[in-house]
């Protein structure tokens, strides 16, 4: 399979530095113009099926970028929601040390306070990677999701460890082939 991973487009949580995890903003100013780019980008490559979050910042951005795949199917996937930060999110962070630590190889089953410990996190996205790996095997996939989620992706298809999974991150409408 091949795998286009993208990133959704900018939102004002992330203008604002907020956690944002499954808290559903739509894609700011800044964001649908990043999409449409990033649309303009792929525009000329063969997609077989456009999986997408369910959340409307990775919705948005799939859809601007399906735009040009008009014959292309989109699908939405809950294996690819952002990761939870429970009571995290909406708050301001002046860096990401805490979620850097929380990935930690000693730390991965601990979270937020009513958020998602990374293991559980990292073993639904990979559960969403084998799915679309058995559902389209030598095909070619666009997988619209998000900054947790894409590495996490990574972190599975390059084998790393969880220390060294925050290393990765797409910024917002960057995306990243994959041949898996």
């Amino acid at each position: 399979m091949t795998l286009y991973l993208v990133r959704h487009g900018k939102t004002e949580y992330n203008t604002s530095k907020l956690y944002t995890g499954s808290t559903d903003v739509p894609l700011s100013e800044t964001g649908i113009m990043q999409a449409r780019e990033t649309a303009l980008l792929l525009k000329d490559i063969a997609f077989d099926v456009i999986v997408s979050s369910p959340l409307l910042r990775a919705k948005t951005t799939a859809a601007i970028i399906a735009e040009f795949h008009s014959d292309v199917p989109v699908v939405y996937s809950d294996f690819f929601r952002e990761r939870s930060f429970g009571d995290w999110e909406g708050r301001e962070y002046s860096d990401r040390s805490y979620i850097d630590w929380l990935c930690l190889p000693e730390n991965v089953n601990l979270a937020p306070d009513n958020g998602e410990p990374v293991a559980a996190f990292y073993d639904r996205v990979n559960r969403g990677i084998e799915k679309l790996k058995t559902e389209y095997p030598d095909k070619t996939v666009l997988l619209v999701a998000h900054g947790m989620v894409s590495r996490m992706i990574n972190k599975a298809i390059k084998g790393v460890p969880f220390g060294e999974a925050n290393q990765f991150l797409l910024s917002n409408c960057e995306y990243i082939k994959y041949e898996i």
